[in-house]
């Protein structure tokens, strides 16, 4: 065979295999069973010797099968008995309940375990548990457990459900990570299956929504409340209760605020919480040792060649970069050396190592950076070992759970054909526990903590250990012994060591013994991290004047986290300290998008006087941007709807010197736009009227000035402030072509904003008009109000239009609403459109794989269809996934996605349908959720936050933001020019 006989049957076989997918599983599945050898399993000793770890350290097995198999999460009591949960039902086995929960004990307190006792049997999915007053409470989604011995045979005989709802719609995205909180509560993560939670014993209950949120409860109580979160599998706490969350290739997010300061404001619309503090997150290598699993070369290669969905990561190799980080814990114990402490410990399970980073503080949050240079803290040849969960150990030592399977893996992401000759299964009867700990050590033996006196309990609270100070810190809180309140109160105040002093304010404080003088006392601490931690605690004192001045001296600090917890903290105080209060933080050079933001959440009455306050300050008014502190200050006071504040809050707008008028307004638009339509017929009356028509006449003016860009930007938004006919025409006219992007954005925006019953029929009669761009924006005006909708269908009804100038996507949309008479138009529309399915549209495709394409054509042609979710030679959004790793997925896949986009969709990327109560419908994949808002991004990197007071119902569509239809635009050749410019060198740089 000569040499140019291989590109042509490459093209052959990947056009076959690309068939294949189409027309319906492979019948040739066992042809890789040459490529997909059994990887046997190693015994525990022989695995332990396939490991590398840094200098310094050893690692040692501490249990083994039969003891222990398949485990996942893990807790010691405090007798040093460890619970361990074990997943045997990963990961396919959804209904069977193989999940159980060991007990191990180290008899003879040699450091390793002897003894195992099956606790609890007949889980589905365990995946998270904790101690507590005896027994355990257990994550087994959708419910939360709690198992206790009363007989003491090692057997649970008490078991009962305390909370249900949590989701199970991904098994490697379930409810996991219980930790112990300093606020005496126990916390979760939620992960992604996210959950509508409730207790068991109050089914008519409303249940809490937790999606994108994590959770805590009191164990005493079961009062449970949503945190801040955003995590997939691992949540953890530093030594000042600062938190920490991971995902699969995001190896260290930071928290930065707690969702309950956000919950206080109905009215704001909050940035999200969680920070990605890896300094090359989403692209960090990884040095494994162990060899790449063939199943992971023969996934990639049939992604990359378009045989079988899914993303095609890392430029198309199959491994060496973070694709399953899991377990991040913050390194608290005694045992490893001061280098170790406060250090993140993350695993990644698909590549059998144990990453380190060094944690830095920056501003309010961290940046985590490699320690490890060309290696790792810890890795093993050995491909079983799976490093899922870590655990600060009662040895002071760093504790290793090893699921030990064949393959960890959502069973989605395998193609079939390689998924056959896979057991998933494999390693259900396997798992280790290991100990990291410092060469040459010694093991040190749990002490018995629950047969220590409370005041013995106390001393523990300022031992070097963590396990030591959060296990003490739970029996008092258990046994709440009051006895011990002069000895908590001694250690708060005069306590030698810090964390000594942290741990008993919390301990005092969960005992409901604190007092304003142990909390002034914790005010002036020496320590930053006692004070800010004290800032909290001193909410409940907020009327004793020793407090307030006390706090009040803290407003001059240097400690950026100090300042923001100052900020949050303010709100729950009388108005004239927490006004003066922010007054002065706002005013700060270094105050950020975080202290604007904790600051606003504190505003929920008092926002007026601290406007005023700032506005007296005509440096800081000088350099604010637009989207400053006094628009944020204006935005508030106008989402409350108190006629008197917005009367005072325009009066002082009125008073800025004539020099300021852009300014002033950008503020009065802001508040017209914002307020109710009762409260500005309130305000706007006698000469205020004439305000409005002046501020009208202006932008008029600027308007027809094509030369005056950005005031014509300001001047259409106060045009949406008008119903006269003239001014909706003003804006139609800036819909041309001829009008720059920005303009003809803006123009739309004010139009859908006017809610004129008119503005379908002037859309769809400039629809020809309209670029792809401006179409798809336009598309989300007409479909955002029932009666554009209506207008729109009856113009696709008509003949007018045809259907597939819409997504079908869009109509199915409509044809799944809540308007019944728009759902029986969409669906006879829908039916009438005879579609193709998408795999006879990707075969009509295939000879785009195969003839020459024009790189230039191709350019333009993405630029005009593309662009507007994705981004390459800096022309763009970056909506949609980066393409730069686009060459190594091959043409066959890039036309599977691009003419299929539904076939496998990134949960990140699915379109939400959002009905608001003022009958508008928003769609968009949710970029960020707090307590009080949420944000939508659609194409062109346009944006949506709404307030969760505002929404009627959200639903998932199931379908990815990228529509259906680009066939619609594009014939074969038009593809093929697409393809070549996707694959060429320029497309790369």
């Amino acid at each position: 065979m000569t040499d140019s006989t291989w590109p042509r049957l490459g093209r052959l076989l990947r056009t076959a295999a690309l068939c294949l997918i189409i027309c319906g599983p492979s019948l040739f599945a066992e042809d890789f069973a040459a490529e997909l050898p059994r990887i046997p399993p190693l015994e525990p000793d022989a695995a332990l010797s396939r490991f590398e770890v840094a200098p310094g350290y050893a690692i040692q097995l501490m249990a083994a099968e039969p003891l222990v198999v398949d485990p996942v999460a893990m807790c010691y009591d405090e007798n040093g008995r460890l619970y361990v949960a074990e997943m045997c039902d990963y990961s396919e086995q959804e209904t069977e309940r193989l999940g159980r929960i060991q007990l191990l004990e180290d008899l003879d307190q040699d450091g390793r375990f002897e003894k195992s006792t099956t606790f609890a049997t007949g889980l589905s999915w365990p995946t998270a548990l904790i101690c507590y007053d005896g027994g355990i409470f257990v994550g087994a989604a959708p419910d939360i457990h709690y198992m206790k011995d009363a007989s003491g045979d090692g057997i649970a005989d008490e078991s009962r459900v305390v909370f249900t709802g949590f989701g199970r719609s991904n098994v490697q995205g379930l409810l996991n990570s219980f930790r112990w909180g300093l606020d005496n509560r126990i916390h979760g993560a939620t992960s992604v299956s996210g959950g509508e939670v409730k207790r068991a014993d109050q089914p008519h209950a409303t249940p809490l929504n937790l999606r994108g949120r994590d959770f805590s409860f009191d164990p005493k109580t079961l009062e449970l409340r949503p945190e801040s979160g955003g995590g997939q599998h691992g949540l953890c706490f530093d030594d000042w209760g600062r938190k920490f969350v991971c995902s699969n290739s995001e190896q260290a997010s930071f928290i930065v605020y707690q969702d309950r300061y956000i919950a206080r404001n109905p009215y704001l619309s909050a940035i999200g919480p969680k920070v990605d503090i890896g300094t090359d997150s989403g692209q960090t290598p990884v040095f494994r040792s162990s060899p790449v699993e063939p199943w992971r070369i023969v996934r990639t290669r049939l992604r990359a060649s378009g045989a079988a969905p899914g993303h095609v990561e890392w430029g198309g190799q199959p491994a060496g970069y973070f694709t399953a980080a899991t377990g991040i814990t913050i390194f608290r114990g005694d045992a490893l050396g001061d280098e170790l402490r406060g250090v993140a410990i993350v695993g990644d399970v698909g590549s059998n190592i144990i990453h380190r980073m060094q944690v830095t503080p920056k501003g309010v949050a961290f940046v985590v950076s490699r320690i490890d240079q060309n290696t790792e803290f810890v890795r093993s040849s050995d491909i079983w070992f799976r490093p899922v969960q870590f655990d600060n150990a009662p040895d002071g030592c760093l504790h290793v759970l090893d699921m030990y399977r064949e393959v960890i893996e959502h069973p989605k992401s395998l193609p079939p054909q390689v998924k056959n000759h896979l057991d998933l299964t494999s390693g259900r009867d396997r798992g280790r526990l290991y100990r990291v700990l410092a060469k040459g050590s010694k093991y040190r033996p749990t002490p018995q903590l629950s047969t220590m006196s409370s005041a013995d309990l106390v001393a523990l609270l300022s031992h070097d250990n963590a396990w030591h100070r959060e296990t003490a810190s739970r029996l008092l809180s258990q046994r709440q012994d009051l006895a011990v309140v002069p000895a908590l109160r001694t250690l708060a105040i005069t306590g030698e060591k810090p964390l000594g002093r942290l741990h008993g304010l919390s301990v005092l404080n969960g005992l409901n013994q604190l007092d304003a003088d142990v909390v002034e006392s914790a005010l002036a601490d020496s320590h930053p991290r006692i004070r800010e931690r004290a800032l909290q605690y001193a909410e409940a004192f907020a009327t004793s004047p020793d407090v307030i001045r006390k706090v009040g001296s803290l407003i001059s600090s240097d400690d950026p986290r100090l300042r923001l917890q100052l900020a949050f903290s303010a709100g729950e105080f009388p108005a004239e300290q927490k006004v003066a209060w922010l007054t002065t933080l706002l005013q700060r050079p270094d105050s950020d998008k975080w202290l604007q933001l904790a600051a606003v959440s504190s505003l929920s009455n008092d926002a007026l006087p601290v406007f005023s306050n700032l506005l007296q300050n005509p440096n800081l008014r000088r350099i604010m941007p637009a989207d400053s502190i006094l628009q944020r200050l204006t935005l508030q006071i106008a989402r409350q709807n108190k006629a008197g504040d917005v009367d005072v809050l325009l009066t002082l707008i009125e008073k800025l010197p004539a020099s300021e008028q852009p300014f002033k307004d950008q503020l009065i638009t802001t508040l017209l736009t914002s307020s109710s339509p009762s409260t500005l017929k309130q305000v706007f009356i006698g000469p205020r009227a004439e305000l409005i028509e002046t501020m009208l006449a202006s932008a008029r003016n600027k308007v027809s000035q094509p030369t005056l860009a950005v005031e014509r930007i300001s001047a259409i938004r106060i045009l949406a402030l008008s119903a006269q006919l003239q001014d909706v025409e003003r804006l139609q006219a800036l819909l041309a072509p001829t009008e720059e992007v920005a303009i003809q954005t803006t123009a739309l925006g004010a139009l859908a904003a006017t809610a004129n019953p008119n503005l379908a029929n002037a859309l769809l009669d400039r629809w020809n008009e309209f670029s792809p761009s401006m179409r798809l924006k336009a598309e989300e005006v007409l479909f955002s109000r029932p009666d554009w909708t209506a207008a729109t269908l009856t113009l696709l009804e008509s003949g007018g239009l045809a259907p597939s100038a819409f997504s079908t996507a869009r109509l199915r949309t409509v044809a799944a609403g809540n308007d019944v008479e728009l759902q029986r138009r969409a669906n006879l529309i829908l039916n009438s459109l005879g579609t193709a399915s998408r795999a006879e549209i990707v075969q009509r495709y295939l000879p785009a794989l195969t003839q020459s394409g024009d790189t230039a054509r191709g350019r333009e042609i993405f630029r005009k269809q593309c662009s507007g979710c994705h981004r390459l030679e800096g022309v763009g959004n970056e909506t949609g996934p980066n393409l730069s790793a686009i060459r190594n997925r091959g043409k066959e896949a890039i036309l599977l996605n691009v003419l299929d986009p539904n076939r496998e969709v990134n949960p990140d990327y699915l379109n939400y349908i959002v009905s608001l109560q003022d009958g508008r419908t928003l769609t968009g994949m949710i970029r960020s959720e707090t307590a009080t808002s949420l944000t939508l991004v659609r194409a062109e990197n346009q944006s949506s936050t709404v307030l969760r007071n505002e929404i009627e119902q959200i639903r998932n569509s199931g379908q990815s933001l990228m529509p259906e239809g680009l066939e619609r635009q594009i014939d074969e050749q038009a593809m093929a020019d697409l393809l070549a410019y996707l694959l060429s060198p320029e497309a790369l740089r």
